[in-house]
């Protein structure tokens, strides 16, 4: 009865038909990011890695060079180790979830923070994300960053 209830409402346009297979909305997504960038600013490496993939890779905003998933634990190891780093915050626009439900592409804009002796540093630009579902939840299967703009600093004379 229940059943027939609620295809007669989805019929109607009064809800949506519900599916156990059907993929969480972007809010899940957008959550997750939300901790990735709360890891990144407490400088916590274990949080942040949590919501790699095991296949994760990554291609950096400067070089574009790929980092394995050990090579970027490295690296952020290495930021977080830094004094003058502050955090990464990506800030999310789109995001997409496939109908098959096995993959999601989010894209934003980026801005990563330095207190450097002659100023802020800011590097901006933008990326793009691949989640896939998981046993534990949505994972970061790869990630593209594309540096745009440097500012606050004479770093970026170097880095233009």
């Amino acid at each position: 009865m229940r059943k027939s209830i609620m295809i007669a409402l989805a019929m109607l346009g009064c809800v949506a038909p519900v599916h156990a297979h059907e993929p969480p909305a972007d809010g899940e997504i957008r959550t997750l990011r939300a901790q990735s960038n709360a890891a990144i600013a407490a400088h916590d490496i274990v949080a942040a890695k949590k919501l790699y993939a095991d296949d994760y890779t990554v291609l950096p905003g400067s070089s574009g060079t790929p980092l394995s998933i050990d090579d970027f634990t490295r690296r952020l190891t290495s930021g977080f180790a830094d004094p003058t780093f502050l955090t990464y915050v990506r800030t999310p626009g789109p995001v997409i979830v496939s109908e098959s439900g096995k993959r999601a592409a989010e894209a934003g804009s980026w801005t990563g923070t330095w207190r450097k002796p002659d100023g802020l540093l800011e590097l901006s630009g933008v990326y793009q994300a691949m989640w896939v579902p998981t046993a534990d939840g949505w994972r970061l299967k790869n990630e593209s960053f594309v540096t745009l703009a440097c500012s606050g600093s004479a770093v970026c004379e170097e880095m233009n």
